[in-house]
């Protein structure tokens, strides 16, 4: 790509950030961020972490913002909303690489816009934004390469999934999708190497300044990463938060939790014919990639529906739920009804939405505070 073909997605980045920006350090502390901004300040601090059943990434990210803007709910949120930025504008990168198509790309981004999910979860100092932007920039690196062989460029896509990884261990869904891919295209073995080595090596040392500051060994990389998995194993429902990994879908009632009203249920419905549409086409012969979609989405949606823990919060259908923007994107090219787009209509439709809702979602902590005054 030339340097002109990077100014939209410059532009993506830059309204994103903007939008995500307003009044995001208005609210007070809300739901999980308690949990990930303890950890940064205790990473200030240079004492042991409060939070170890998560990598330590994206606290860093949380310990510079306090660092720079002071211990305030900007503070806080400031590098969420880069994270944000840097999701909505590897989601519009994806799908111009796909279908070599800004209009469709545009399309995919303003129905992320819409979603809600993204909006709000991009507004909120926890991990899972920091993961997804990861994940999808490793994606869309991994797609880019994939034009000319470039073992560099699939390197650089490891070592972002290795990034996602150091926020949470969900961001190996997407790397898992790449090898698929590369194995279906017949990419040279290599590649998947080149992939796996950067991931591994750049996970490791994501870990070295949390070991450093709190003068543990290198061998507690081992040590921490088991905790994390039989943290995360034996974790029970709670009944006051859990949900059904289906149930992500379209809910609308109120709820002490994230799942306050996140998803915009245009996309969540129309977003599972889309990603369908997609493995049919190319099990009919499409030779795009835009199956990658489908295992992103399957991939996120199984590690909740046959994982080791039983526990689920709303919020964590983030990646399965983001991915169906795209897909839809690209399954309602060129599909119209004499002079009447579907495109138009579908995000004409979800961005009234979102303009309903936008008070909600924007003002999400002192709903929750409500919500948590009346139980």
């Amino acid at each position: 790509m030339n340097t002109g073909n990077w100014r939209a997605p410059f532009y993506v980045l830059l309204l994103s950030v903007t939008l995500l920006m307003i009044g995001v350090g208005r609210a007070p502390r809300m739901f999980d961020e308690s949990h990930y901004v303890q950890a940064a300040r205790d990473f200030l601090a240079g004492v042991p972490t409060s939070n170890p059943e998560h990598p330590p990434l994206a606290k860093y990210f949380i310990a510079a913002s306090i660092k720079i803007f002071g211990d305030r709910p900007f503070g806080w949120r400031f590098p969420s909303v880069l994270a944000g930025g840097l999701a909505a504008m590897a989601i519009f990168g994806i799908t111009r690489q796909l279908t070599q198509n800004t209009r469709t790309a545009t399309i995919a981004w303003l129905l992320t816009v819409a979603g809600g999910f993204w909006f709000v979860m991009s507004r909120v100092a926890m991990l899972s934004i920091y993961q997804l932007s990861f994940e999808l920039a490793g994606v869309w690196v991994f797609l880019l390469a994939g034009e000319k062989s470039r073992l560099p460029m699939f390197a650089f896509s490891g070592a972002l999934f290795g990034l996602a990884a150091g926020c949470r261990w969900c961001g190996l869904v997407g790397l898992i999708a790449c090898l698929l891919v590369a194995m279906v295209e017949r990419e040279r073995l290599k590649t998947s190497f080149a992939l796996l080595a950067t991931c591994l090596g750049t996970y490791i040392l994501v870990w070295l300044p949390l070991l450093i500051r709190e003068r543990r060994p290198l061998a507690g990389i081992l040590a921490a990463n088991e905790y994390i998995f039989h943290f995360h194993k034996y974790l029970k429902d709670d009944p006051r938060f859990s949900e059904p990994w289906w149930s992500w879908i379209l809910r609308l009632e109120p709820k002490p939790s994230l799942g306050y009203l996140l998803a915009n249920p245009i996309i969540g419905v129309l977003g599972l014919f889309a990603v369908a549409a997609l493995l049919v086409y190319r099990l009919r012969g499409d030779k795009s990639k835009s199956y990658i979609l489908f295992l992103l989405y399957i991939g996120h949606l199984a590690q909740w529906a046959i994982g080791l823990r039983t526990l689920t919060y709303y919020y964590y259908y983030l990646e399965s739920y983001v991915v169906l923007a795209p897909a839809l994107a690209i399954a309602m090219q060129g599909l119209r009804w004499r002079t009447i787009r579907a495109d138009v209509v579908v995000t004409a439709l979800s961005l009234l939405f979102f303009a309903y809702w936008y008070p909600t979602w924007s003002d999400l902590t002192g709903t929750w505070s409500v919500l948590m005054g009346a139980h």
